[in-house]
């Protein structure tokens, strides 16, 4: 598979922000640079970082934070772009790390508790099926999508618009495994900031927890063949992305 240089849009202080563009598809087109940017929370910028966000043409932030977590930190207000939060986490009972509630999350959640959720994340899932009617409407692109860190909800927005873009698997993978360079920096600091408090076998599971693994991203595609027999399937039958909608789609997205 092609290598591809992920274009990392260097904010001071907003983490793991690329433009998901240059990705190529199953029948040789690329991903327009500039409609889909994928990112961590945005609620942090500096005053340059505004200003460098200003010149993106971004008309649309779209945020899978719970209320909590939009609430204690919110999206800077941009005049030219609408701001659409729906909570994509669904109905896990465990409450997401950035929630107050949530200073055991990484002692409590096991991976394999996660790997359930990325399975479940992508059904019956309000924010997903706002996504995928949003970016059907050339006027809302460009489009920022993000959760708190952008690996996991994120990650799951990503494969669907990049599998909604006919770009292979084994690219969504990659796209989704980057997120692991550039949250190297936050994952340590916040490590060093923990380890007082945490055991060995914890802190290992922090770790795990913190990483975008490919078993979990895995989790959800397997999901998608065994629920719809296809991707094809799934995408027309969650979200009403036909063949013919697809193509529009892409019509405008790829070149």
């Amino acid at each position: 598979m092609e290598q591809l240089e992920t274009k990392i849009i260097p904010f001071e202080a907003v983490y793991n922000f690329r433009d998901m563009g240059g990705y190529k598809t199953k029948d040789g087109r690329r991903v327009k640079n500039g409609l889909f940017y994928r990112s961590a929370a945005l609620g942090k910028m500096t005053l340059a970082d505004k200003e460098l966000f200003e010149t993106l043409g971004i008309k649309t932030i779209f945020d899978y934070r719970d209320n909590n977590e939009a609430y204690h930190n919110p999206n800077p207000v941009f005049s030219h772009a609408q701001y659409i939060q729906i909570p994509a986490k669904g109905n896990h009972a465990f409450e997401m790390p950035t929630n107050a509630g949530g200073r055991d999350f990484y002692k409590v959640v096991s991976p394999e508790m996660f790997r359930d959720f990325y399975a479940q994340m992508p059904f019956n899932n309000l924010s997903f099926k706002e996504l995928m009617q949003t970016i059907q409407n050339s006027n809302n692109l460009g489009l920022v999508h993000h959760c708190a860190v952008g690996k996991d909800r994120t990650g799951i927005g990503g494969a669907l618009i990049l599998l909604a873009l006919d770009v292979p698997e084994e690219t969504i993978m990659e796209d989704y495994l980057d997120t692991n360079i550039h949250l190297r920096p936050m994952v340590e600091r916040m490590a060093q900031a923990i380890q007082h408090q945490y055991n060995e076998q914890e802190l290992q599971q922090f770790y795990a927890l913190m990483s975008a693994r490919e078993d979990y991203l895995q989790a959800a595609l397997d999901a998608m063949d065994r629920r719809y027999g296809s991707k094809t399937g799934f995408l027309e039958q969650e979200f009403g992305l036909t063949i013919e909608k697809r193509e529009q789609l892409q019509s405008y997205c790829l070149i």
